[in-house]
């Protein structure tokens, strides 16, 4: 599923108690990636670049993730 342009912030819980937060976020889809596992790719903004990063949902390194919508103004 892609979640594009009203997403205001991604929190993945990880496995050892730790979060991790992503804001300026452009894009978020969970797929099956090249090697048949489930992934998150988030796409955010960083230092004025568009940045992607990948969490693998089928190891148990991530718990689970929220992803936080913009509110209607």
């Amino acid at each position: 599923m892609l979640h594009e342009g009203n997403v205001e912030k991604v929190i993945v819980y990880l496995n050892n108690g730790n979060t991790v937060t992503f804001t300026g976020v452009s894009s978020v889809s969970e797929h099956t990636n090249e090697r048949g596992a489930l992934a998150l790719e988030i796409n955010y903004l960083k230092d004025d670049e568009i940045s992607k990063t990948t969490f693998i949902l089928t190891n148990n390194n991530v718990v689970y993730y929220t992803i936080i919508y913009k509110k209607n103004a």
